[in-house]
């Protein structure tokens, strides 16, 4: 009974979509432009939030601590530290929360991309 099962899967995996039904190509194709726009506007938003995490270095001085906070990142070869001034903190980790955020949705819209590709390709 398996047997007859799996060579019923591979019978309908072996049909191409787009040949069955104009209709269904239509929305796949719709969807798939649609996708690739939101994956564009996701590159663009995260093209301009700033990249890398939050580090804080203490120092000490006359026995009192000092904490300030430094931008690490990347450019190239080289890992920049760049301060970030105690006002300004907060709105740097939001918009640093926002970037990964858009990354996940980036790779999210990769898969469907790719899958859909696939699908209308078949």
């Amino acid at each position: 009974m398996k047997l007859a099962l799996f060579h019923h899967k591979k019978h309908i995996m072996s049909m191409k979509v787009v040949e069955k039904d104009k209709v269904i190509s239509g929305m796949l194709h719709d969807e798939l432009k649609r996708c690739r726009e939101m994956f564009d506007n996701l590159e663009k938003a995260v093209s301009g939030l700033p990249r890398g995490s939050i580090n804080e270095r203490k120092k000490r001085y006359k026995e009192k601590e000092y904490s300030y906070h430094y931008l690490k990142y990347r450019d190239g070869e080289k890992i920049v530290s760049k301060y970030i001034p105690i006002k300004d903190l907060q709105d740097i980790l939001k918009r640093l929360e926002l970037r990964k955020k858009y990354e996940k949705e980036i790779q999210s819209y990769q898969k469907k991309i790719a899958y859909l590709n696939k699908i209308l390709k078949e």
